[in-house]
């Protein structure tokens, strides 16, 4: 095997040890052999023949896991033409749409994601202020929570949707004015997916390009894996397709979607689980408790201002009982996006209960089970959160990019006082004794984990100083922030045995910071270089 001595100024191990010394990482293959300094790694025998990979004044990590991520749909599907992130204004936003459509040749359909529903100023969200930039030509404009679409009159018609449209079971729904006309507002993934039906396919060959140039941008961010939050038909086949031809940039470990047709059956995922290639692997399920807070979708345990977001996406809960209830019987590591506290608190009882009744299931654990997002929870709901068995998988730029610290953001409006400061209560769980990992939701929010960090550690967008604060008092430290992508995401995902820290037996994924991140303020961890990212001991990217 390829042995490699990656050399730096400095290592962070993740371990709990003094790294004090430490500036080296011998790597035996794929594995990590020995941590320490250059010279006593040097002087070993198995290193005698060691090539040598010098980072200089870089600063080696475990390697960074986005515990959250949408790589694949977000390249194919729900990423797709201008990015409209980050704009500060309804007419910034329109100015975006309209210098991208002007780039479309005519006769093709105009894309736009990232749309942030605060622009609206707490009005109804419609296609209206973008009618008179797309005229007659179809368009679809991805929300920002990528829960709902924003779609114009012109693909309204090509999916055959001219009033409302029922979906039994389900919390989707196209929104009508109060005549029946559909506003273009498409909520929910039962509804996305009739727009998604009748729009220009992009080619294999495409779609294969953009999961590959995706990946590699997050490798350059010193990211070296994602746990990915959806499989599509197909995907899995795009993911072999592309290792024909290249290694994918960053390692995926992939949760299909259980959904509530599926009743209590859990074959089709079983039979999905253990497939892989070289660095993709399908390894646990994911589920959905509810939608989300900004959409009015979310479960809550009292309705948000407008009465909305006070169910859950499942009707029957028994069934949802009953699924949970085989999931962890067949050991099958298993995710619950629940943002409201209502589903928060609900997932919690229904696996707290279901792990305590089935015990150590056939004498060979339970799996790993956690919850994302919990966007908004009292004392009360934090504490149960923590004191339960459930691992917690949170994003930070959630909070700093979408929510502003006056509570005039969508989310805080929809909410009102005082639940409009209960949130992200990151601080609070780790104080409490949760396991936090931490991720991306990437398309929802950029998947550089410097600006999570960095976001994470100020409330705010790092690169606005002139914006305050969102709920101050949650704020982590980089080291809680580091650990959220190395350590506790590895508890979390259930690879502590193998991932999250730099010591001898591990697998040797790394990332090499052009900086201690420990010695920088959170606006220069922001804009921090990244040297280099290692997985399974190949450089994968370097500066």
């Amino acid at each position: 095997m390829t042995k490699t001595l990656f050399v730096a100024s400095a290592v962070h191990s993740m371990t709990g040890a003094d790294d004090a010394g430490a500036n080296a990482v011998l790597v035996d293959g794929a594995k990590i052999a020995a941590v320490g300094s250059v010279d006593d790694l040097r002087a070993r025998d198995d290193a005698k023949d060691a090539k040598v990979v010098d980072f200089g004044g870089g600063v080696i990590a475990p390697g960074l896991t986005d515990s959250h991520s949408h790589p694949i749909s977000g390249a194919t599907a729900d990423a797709l033409g201008v990015d409209l992130t980050g704009s500060v204004s309804m007419q910034e936003a329109q100015r975006r749409l309209k210098d991208y459509a002007a780039t479309v040749p005519a006769g093709e359909w105009v894309y736009a994601w990232g749309l942030d529903p605060t622009l609206y100023h707490g009005g109804p969200l419609v296609f209206e202020p973008f009618a008179g930039i797309i005229g007659d030509r179809h368009c679809v404009i991805a929300f920002a929570d990528m829960h709902s679409l924003l779609v114009s009159p012109a693909v309204l018609k090509a999916a055959g949707i001219n009033g409302p449209v029922e979906f039994p079971n389900s919390s989707a729904s196209i929104a009508c004015y109060p005549d029946g006309t559909p506003t273009g507002h498409v909520l929910e993934f039962e509804a996305k997916d009739l727009i998604y039906k009748v729009m220009p396919p992009l080619t294999e060959a495409q779609k294969v390009q953009r999961i590959v140039d995706v990946l590699n941008g997050m490798a350059s961010t010193g990211l070296t894996g994602a746990h990915v939050m959806d499989l599509s038909d197909g995907d899995l086949a795009l993911l072999a397709k592309a290792e024909e031809s290249t290694d994918l940039g960053i390692k995926l470990r992939i949760h299909p979607v259980a959904r509530q047709a599926m009743g209590s059956d859990i074959s089709y995922l079983q039979a999905l689980l253990g497939r892989h290639g070289r660095r993709w692997a399908v390894t646990g399920v994911k589920l959905f408790m509810d939608g989300s807070i900004d959409g009015g979708t979310a479960w809550l345990q009292e309705p948000d201002v407008h009465g909305d977001s006070d169910f859950s996406a499942w009707t029957d809960l028994d069934a949802y009982r009953g699924l949970m209830r085989n999931l962890i019987a067949a050991r099958i590591d298993t995710v619950a996006h629940a943002i409201g506290d209502k589903g928060v608190l609900t997932h919690v009882q229904v696996v707290s209960d279901l792990l305590k009744e089935l015990g150590d299931v056939n004498g060979g654990g339970h799996g790993s089970h956690s919850i994302e997002h919990l966007e908004m929870m009292d004392d009360d709901t934090v504490r149960t959160v923590a004191s339960s068995p459930l691992f917690v998988s949170m994003m930070p730029l959630h909070c700093t990019r979408f929510l502003l610290a006056d509570h005039t953001d969508n989310w805080s409006r929809k909410l009102g006082e005082p639940r409009e400061g209960y949130a992200f209560r990151t601080r609070t769980l780790v104080d409490e004794g949760a396991t936090l990992a931490i991720g991306s939701d990437w398309p929802v929010a950029p998947y550089d984990p410097r600006a999570t960090i960095a976001d994470g550690m100020l409330r705010r967008p790092f690169n606005r100083p002139e914006l305050g604060p969102v709920v101050p008092d949650e704020a982590l430290t980089v080291q809680q922030l580091l650990d959220g992508y190395t350590r506790s995401c590895a508890v979390a995902r259930g690879e502590a045995a193998t991932s999250g820290k730099l010591a001898p037996g591990y697998t040797a994924d790394l990332t090499v910071f052009g900086a201690d991140p420990y010695a920088l303020s959170a606006e220069e961890i922001g804009t921090m270089p990244i040297l280099g990212t290692v997985i399974d001991g190949d450089v994968v990217y370097s500066a």
